[in-house]
């Protein structure tokens, strides 16, 4: 736990859902839930990074390490660098962890088996999926597909390519990317240093800009399938699931 920090990149501007981290789910506010979850999976010290001053005074209120980071960020990996460059003591970090902030429902089993594979399994970033089994979800675009070469033990395997498209054609499981990444502190530094790639820019998916890099991508596949607040819609969905399951 001591050698791994988990950064949630938070900001309020959103041009399908305006003050998306501070929208109220059963009385907590969005980022603030999904901090808890990290917080109660005990993989590592826990900060919110944020560019708003609501953020930031909400986090405090509820007692979660913050850090304020520039407005003009074009990701969230761009963020959690930067808030890692400026958090105290953390010379003997070696695994960096960029958790959505837009993700109510995550449960904190989902994050530590994250940070236990990213320690078993070698790799420069390490994320995860789970298996898609509603055809609809299939060809949304806003459901991040994922082509995977499986290891033999077909608990992970490594991503060849990421798409909002239905990737790969024909029979067999199609694969949801849950937007959770574990870094080294070397691999995050590489990251940031290379230049938008025009995959990425195609698709608006920076994952790609690591793979035509050739950075290794390795994929956990867990069961889990966290629900990602994109739109109302989303919002709603989150909502009544938090409800209806009491959490």
């Amino acid at each position: 736990m001591e050698n791994n920090l988990i950064i949630i990149p938070s900001r309020m501007e959103s041009k399908r859902l305006p003050g998306k981290p501070l929208l109220d789910i059963e009385g907590t506010p969005m980022v603030i839930r999904v901090a808890k979850q990290a917080i109660k999976s005990n993989s590592g010290l826990v900060y919110i990074a944020c560019c708003d001053e609501e953020v930031y005074k909400t986090a405090q209120n509820y007692g979660i390490n913050v850090i304020m980071t520039n407005t003009d960020h074009s990701s969230g990996t761009d963020r959690i660098y930067e808030a890692f460059k400026n958090i105290n003591n953390t010379e003997k970090i070696d695994t960096i962890i960029n958790l959505q902030g837009d993700m109510p429902t995550i449960s904190s089993s989902t994050i530590s088996n994250l940070v236990k594979l990213k320690k078993t399994i070698p790799s420069d970033i390490l994320t995860l999926v789970n298996e898609i089994n509603n055809e609809d979800e299939k060809l949304d675009k806003d459901i991040v597909k994922v082509a995977i070469s499986l290891d033999k033990s077909k608990e992970y395997g490594k991503a060849l390519y990421f798409s909002r498209s239905l990737i790969p054609y024909g029979e067999g499981p199609v694969y949801h990317h849950i937007g959770v990444y574990a870094y080294s502190k070397e691999s995050l530094e590489k990251f940031i240093n290379l230049k938008p790639s025009k995959l990425e820019k195609r698709e608006s998916l920076e994952q790609l800009r690591a793979l035509e890099a050739n950075m290794d991508i390795k994929v956990g596949i867990v069961e889990d399938s966290p629900i990602g607040v994109d739109n109302l819609a989303d919002f709603n969905k989150a909502c009544d699931y938090i409800k209806n399951n009491n959490i």
